[in-house]
C-alpha cells in the first residue's frame, strides 16, 4: 500500500488470539462506526497461528497487529516470537501488545519494558480489565496513536450486484444500482432522469436495498459524473429536515450490515489463504 493510500485509508487491525469477553464483536462494530476496520483472530484448527500470521502480512501489507500475550498457543513463546517478528517484518506491518491487567504494577511496568523499550513495538502496549467499561476507550486510544484510521473517517462497503436505490423524481421513477454505501454516502449508477437531478437537489423516501438489508432515508445529491456510458452519483443521508446523516437507528442497523459486508468479503480471503498455507 502506498503511503498516500495509507495516509486515507488507514491500516486494518487484527486482535491475536483475544479474550473475546473483553474484545466483544460489539466493539468491532462500534469501531467500524468510526472509521477503524478491525479483526480478530483465533486460535483454530485450520492452521498454525504462525502460519496465519504470516498470512496476514502477505495479504494486508502496513496492517497492525495487537498480540494477546496471556494466550497459550503450541509452539509459541511470546517473547521471542514477537522479538523474531518485529526483527523480520522492520516497519511494514506495526506490532503491538495487550494482556490481561496485573495485580501488581511492577509486572505491568516489566511487561512495558520489554516491549515498548527493549523491543520498541510500534503499535503500543495496553491492559484490559475483566468487566471494565474503559477496554473500549483503552484500544480506541491506542489505535488512534497508531494510525490506524486514516483520513478517511467512514468504512465503505462494496454492494453485491443485487443492490439498489429506488425513488420518485418530479413525478417519474428512479432506480439505480447500489454501488457502495457508509453510514453518511452511498455511490450509485442512476440508470435514468439524471440530467433532471441538480447538484445539492433533494429527494425524498429513497428505497435502499444494501445487500439484503432494506431501509429508506431521504439524501441530497452531492456528486455527479460520467464514466464509461455510466452515471455516477453520489448521495448524502439527510433527515427529515434537511440535518445530515441517518437517524439513530437506521444508522446502528446499515453500520451493522457495513461491518458484516467488510468482515466477510476480508475473512474470506483469509480463510482462503489459511487453508491453502496449511496443505
Amino acid at each position: 500500500m502506498a503511503s498516500s493510500e495509507l495516509d486515507l485509508f488507514g491500516r486494518k487491525t487484527f486482535f491475536i488470539a483475544p479474550d473475546t469477553s473483553l474484545i466483544p464483536k460489539a466493539y468491532l462494530e462500534e469501531f467500524m462506526l468510526r472509521g477503524y476496520q478491525t479483526y480478530v483472530i483465533n486460535d483454530d484448527y485450520v492452521c498454525p497461528m504462525q502460519t496465519k500470521v504470516r498470512e496476514i502480512i502477505k495479504l494486508f501489507p502496513k496492517s497492525i497487529l495487537y498480540f494477546n500475550i496471556d494466550s497459550s498457543i503450541e509452539g509459541i513463546e511470546w517473547k521471542s516470537y514477537i522479538r523474531e517478528l518485529h526483527e523480520f517484518v522492520g516497519d511494514e506491518i506495526l506490532i503491538g501488545i495487550f494482556y490481561l491487567s496485573r495485580k501488581n504494577p511492577q509486572d505491568e511496568e516489566t511487561i512495558k519494558n520489554y516491549y515498548i523499550n527493549e523491543l520498541h513495538v510500534g503499535a503500543g502496549c495496553f491492559a484490559l480489565s475483566a468487566h471494565d467499561h474503559n477496554n473500549f476507550d483503552s484500544i480506541l486510544s491506542i489505535m488512534e496513536k497508531s494510525g490506524a484510521k486514516g483520513r478517511r473517517s467512514l468504512v465503505r462497503a462494496n454492494c453485491d450486484p443485487s443492490s439498489s436505490v429506488k425513488f420518485e423524481y418530479k413525478g417519474k421513477n428512479c432506480q439505480a444500482n447500489l454501488l457502495d454505501i457508509n453510514v453518511s454516502y452511498f455511490r450509485c449508477d442512476l440508470q435514468s432522469n439524471t440530467e433532471k437531478i441538480a447538484i445539492f437537489e433533494k429527494v425524498r423516501d429513497v428505497s435502499i436495498s444494501a445487500n439484503g438489508a432494506n431501509f429508506v432515508s431521504d439524501a441530497v445529491l452531492i456528486m455527479k459524473r460520467i464514466q464509461n456510458d455510466r452515471t455516477l452519483c453520489i448521495f448524502m443521508f439527510i433527515k427529515r429536515d434537511d440535518t445530515p446523516d441517518l437517524d439513530a437507528e437506521t444508522e446502528k442497523m446499515l453500520n451493522q450490515k457495513i461491518y458484516q459486508i467488510v468482515l466477510n468479503e476480508n475473512t474470506e480471503k483469509l480463510q482462503t489463504a489459511f487453508r491453502a498455507a496449511d496443505k
